[in-house]
């Protein structure tokens, strides 16, 4: 199926229209709605954007460096409040223009990956504006937006630059300069989310596995990472010159400490979550007292951050069968967890379901199967998302499952599944549907293939040539 470019236009220009339209009207009569866009996360971005639109630096509220998060999204904030003052009604219109993009952009992630099939990035960019999480998170006053944004024009001029060495091969017009703004796009998105050094990696391994000769392969990984590096350089000189040491955020202590460590200790001391803390913060305020003292000084934020880690990854280590249990479980959450679940948040005026070791399976399940609340639009919308999750998810297991046995299938599987399961593999500590979210345009992508080929077959009696 082809399109001519007149008609392109026109999808192009009604998806985004269409995408607009939905989040306008979700975030304009719900998310605008008694500071509904505010989350947990969203008041320290805020706090450092005041202070940079104050030409104070990156730096928090009590004049301290910020080490906390990385600051790309903080910047975006800081810069719409010296434009159109500090309203950040008017930093989320901003948001929700460049979030209306994003299924323009998997409408050419579809078409790179299965060749020009028209009809599936239709398909699939349509049923990405109307996606809860795509929906959702483009008015809340957070950095999911410009992270997908940045990561999948990263993904469209990446994944389409080369071939592996195994696959058939495809014409492919190459050019060095794809592999180098690739790289910009993919620094632009690890000063939203700190993940993308571990992206180059996967990226780096790619290239080496590619059908490019030596030299080409050489030439692409080093556009590649110099391209990245020379976003995220300063970043690490700053923190490098302030600290000492090389690092991205401080958050992984704290992380680690609450949702992992905090968890183990309350199962395995049978006692309630807040104690388990306190316990945890005990220890560390004794190893924290010692090493000072050896030092002769106050440990600054990134040491404090790895004594978070050292007393975590020490409780971690302790009975490895409740650890991977746990593990598996944060995955598990990563993977099912519904969207909207943050609008179950918001409806309970913010409040979060309990850490206890007596929360189950079955009270986790019965949250969203027989959903608190009274409102029967939330209630369609749960069921909805089952229903849609479901059928994403087993489409998804389906194409993995004939990649085996189909070389074309095979070859677009292994483009994709080391980044899905890097973003599913890191979130062992703490599991949410958010972490997900950038690489839930592969399973869509990837589910909707596999369906159409299924009723192609049915009706043919053969599968599609990807």
């Amino acid at each position: 199926m082809t399109l001519s470019l007149n008609n392109k236009k026109k999808f192009l220009i009604f998806l985004f229209c269409l995408s607009f339209l939905i989040r306008a009207i979700i975030f304009g009569f719900f998310l605008s709605k008694n500071k509904n866009y505010w989350n947990r996360d969203s008041k320290a971005y805020n706090n450092v954007a005041i202070q940079i639109s104050k030409g104070k630096g990156i730096v928090n509220l009590d004049s301290s460096y910020h080490f906390h998060r990385v600051p790309a999204y903080s910047m975006f904030l800081a810069l719409c409040y010296k434009c159109f003052g500090y309203d950040i009604k008017k930093a989320l219109w901003i948001q929700i223009f460049f979030a209306s993009f994003i299924p323009i952009l998997i409408f050419y992630l579809s078409l790179f990956l299965f060749n020009n099939n028209i009809f599936l990035a239709k398909i699939c960019s349509i049923f990405t504006s109307f996606h809860i999480g795509y929906v959702l998170f483009s008015g809340l006053v957070m950095t999911e937006v410009f992270f997908i944004l940045f990561f999948s024009i990263f993904l469209i001029l990446f994944l389409r630059n080369f071939n592996f060495f195994f696959c058939q091969k495809k014409y492919i017009k190459n050019s060095y300069k794809f592999f180098l703004i690739s790289g910009i796009f993919l620094g632009l998105a690890s000063l939203m989310r700190p993940v993308g050094h571990y992206i180059v990696f996967i990226s780096l391994g790619f290239l080496l596995l590619s059908d490019f000769n030596f030299i080409k392969k050489i030439k692409s990984i080093i556009l590649l990472f110099i391209g990245w590096l020379m976003i995220v350089f300063w970043w690490l000189l700053r923190n490098y010159l302030l600290t000492g040491f090389i690092f991205f955020h401080t958050l992984s202590g704290i992380h680690f400490l609450k949702h992992s460590a905090g968890r183990l200790v309350m199962k395995s001391h049978d006692c309630s979550y807040m104690q388990a803390l306190d316990r945890l913060n005990n220890e560390i305020n004794i190893f924290q007292g010692k090493k000072e003292k050896d030092i002769g000084r106050k440990l600054n934020e990134i040491e404090y951050c790895q004594l978070a880690e050292k007393v975590s990854f020490k409780y971690l280590k302790k009975d490895y069968v409740l650890t991977t249990k746990h593990f598996l479980t944060n995955i598990f959450k990563t993977c099912f967890s519904l969207y909207s679940a943050m609008l179950l948040h918001i409806n309970s005026g913010g409040k979060l379901p309990d850490y206890n070791k007596n929360r189950g399976w079955k009270k986790v399940l019965k949250r969203f199967l027989f959903p608190d609340t009274l409102s029967r639009w939330l209630k369609f919308v749960i069921y909805l998302e089952i229903f849609f999750h479901l059928f994403i998810w087993i489409g998804f297991l389906g194409f993995s499952t004939y990649s085996f046995f189909c070389k074309d299938y095979l070859c677009v599987f292994l483009k994709t599944f080391p980044f899905i399961f890097l973003f599913i593999f890191i979130s062992l500590a703490c599991g949410f549907a958010r972490l997900r979210l950038p690489i839930e345009c592969f399973l869509i992508i990837l589910s909707f293939k596999f369906w159409l080929d299924l009723f192609w077959r049915r009706k043919s009696g053969l599968w599609i040539k990807v």
